[in-house]
């Protein structure tokens, strides 16, 4: 059997019937969402305006990072409306070795000189991360940190600063983008650092700490 021959009124009608049918599909709101593990991968996302710049003696002579969370999950993504279609959010690499690339390049980018010998250590330890994914079409995304901090004098363990930072941030786009979870944490840790570096007792510790 031949098949059939559609006569040329009929095909731009099918053809519209099924521009219509595909944009409604990428239009409609999931009926849930599945867990997502996401690779964290260190990338600045601060402005250049928004870095501190601290006194040419600033130094530290290593920044050391521990992940003190007792929930290892990083957020939930979940469907507006819906509330039992939550999912949750992992980390799919090392935490505090994310910590500790975003934390020295913040500092690198404020001023201070790293690796520096006898010059205080930071200490850092992740209290919290928490990220929301609010699924609709697309997806809204916010993300918060919580950061501890303390400088200490090198060999004696003597501390000099101790201080809490927080940092969050937002964003919108693709569902389930690795990318989009990505910028937002990594915006949100830059402005817990930088919370850090603006404090008048981080400035002052960290040039006389270490002496």
């Amino acid at each position: 059997m031949k098949p059939p021959i559609f006569s040329p009124v009929c095909q731009p009608s099918l053809l519209f019937a099924a521009v219509v049918a595909s944009i409604l599909a990428g239009c409609a709101t999931p009926s849930s969402v599945a867990p997502l593990s996401v690779p964290l991968s260190y990338k600045t996302m601060a402005e250049p305006g928004d870095f501190s710049t601290l006194p040419p003696c600033a130094a530290i002579s290593e920044v050391q990072v521990v992940d003190a969370r007792s929930d290892k999950t990083i957020g939930k993504r979940y469907i507006e409306d819906k509330p039992s279609a939550i999912a949750p959010v992992t980390a799919a690499s090392d935490v505090a070795a994310w910590v500790r690339s975003g934390a020295e390049q913040v500092l690198k980018q404020s001023g201070v000189s790293l690796g520096k010998p006898g010059a205080p250590i930071l200490r850092l330890s992740v209290e919290q991360i928490r990220t929301n994914e609010n699924v609709v079409h697309r997806s809204g995304y916010d993300g918060r940190i919580v950061i501890s901090g303390k400088l200490s004098k090198p060999g004696s363990g003597r501390v000099c600063w101790v201080d809490r930072a927080s940092g969050a941030a937002e964003n919108y786009g693709y569902t389930g983008s690795v990318e989009n979870y990505q910028e937002t944490l990594n915006h949100a840790l830059d402005r817990a650092i930088i919370a850090f570096t603006n404090t008048a007792g981080f400035r002052e510790a960290v040039c006389r700490c270490g002496k």
